[in-house]
């Protein structure tokens, strides 16, 4: 007997409320993996010279001084009701930190993705159907480079080339799109353009595995003997099959890109939430360090819901 198939909604519900235990306990990590950072946020705060009695005042003052399991609930239940906290070392709202850094890192990585998708997946599918051809020889360079190459030395190697060598683009340094359009575009060039030229590497590379598979199928075979064109069967048929799959890696890129950008914002001095991440590790700012990696996983939780329920509207075979 074959297993019973859900609704798509039955598996939407099952996903999202997985998705909640999942963010859940991606929170008691979080909170657990900041506490082991070493350092003491009241040191921090008040210097080296501080005695003990001014350290304890703080400690109290910052909740430190209370059991950790009691600082998590405490945490959680504030958190549940919207209120982030303040940052430990400038008393500012941690609302107010992420909206203003959360967002370019976002913009960040939606154009990363828009252009590694419109590039790796013309490229996948050029390749693969041209296989072991010339065409296909500069598809599988593409993705191998792009694979092999670490983000920060491309990063690097753009800013000494466009930015040092060949004064086009700034090597730093972020302007608002609201307030200066251009200038938010030219400052993205770089960023953006190390980004892109990895992870279109890995869509090429799934993309064009996943067709190969493809085109040695039985229905591509039913297909040539019913005389359909070897361009139809590639673009109707065997294009569109492989790109359900892909479609699930694109979306893990997606939040890999979120969840990565500390090393790319350090490298060009991009103030996003990367940046604040590193920054408030080095400074002991537990609050902020809590609330940029809770940011951090709820989006790359939540991107990879979206792709899951997509991906099960478009292949029923995983609701069985």
């Amino acid at each position: 007997m074959l297993p019973r198939q859900m609704s798509w909604t039955q598996y939407a519900i099952k996903r999202t409320l997985s998705s909640v235990f999942v963010l859940f306990g991606a929170s008691v990590v979080i909170f657990s993996i900041v506490r082991l950072i070493p350092g003491d946020p009241a040191q921090v705060l008040l210097g080296d010279t501080a005695r003990e009695q001014q350290l304890e005042v703080v400690r109290r003052e910052l909740g430190l001084h209370r059991p950790v399991w009691e600082q998590y609930f405490i945490w959680l239940s504030d958190v549940l009701t919207l209120d982030l906290g303040r940052s430990y070392m400038n008393n500012q709202l941690i609302t107010e930190l992420l909206a203003i850094r959360y967002p370019r890192s976002l913009q960040l990585a939606v154009l990363t993705m828009i252009l590694a998708t419109a590039i790796g997946v013309p490229l996948a599918i050029w390749g693969a159907s041209n296989r072991n051809t010339s065409k296909d020889y500069v598809a599988l360079f593409f993705s191998q480079f792009g694979v092999s190459i670490p983000s920060f030395f491309l990063g690097v190697v753009l800013i000494l080339l466009f930015a040092n060598l060949i004064p086009i683009f700034p090597p730093s340094g972020y302007h608002s799109f609201f307030d200066h359009p251009l200038a938010n575009f030219v400052h993205l060039v770089l960023p953006v353009v190390t980004l892109t030229v990895i992870n279109a590497a890995i869509i090429t590379r799934y993309l064009r595995s996943e067709m190969l598979e493809n085109l040695n199928s039985e229905y591509v075979q039913t297909a040539r003997a019913y005389g359909h064109s070897e361009r139809r069967i590639v673009l109707k048929y065997v294009a569109k099959n492989a790109l359900i799959p892909t479609i699930t890696v694109i979306g893990i890129q997606f939040g890999g890109i979120i969840g990565g950008v500390v090393i790319i914002e350090e490298v060009f001095s991009y103030p996003g939430i990367g940046l604040l991440l590193l920054d408030s590790i080095l400074r002991r700012d537990y609050p902020v360090i809590q609330m940029s990696l809770l940011a951090i996983a709820a989006t790359f939780i939540v991107v990879n819901l979206i792709v899951d329920l997509v991906y099960g509207y478009l292949d029923p075979r995983i609701r069985h």
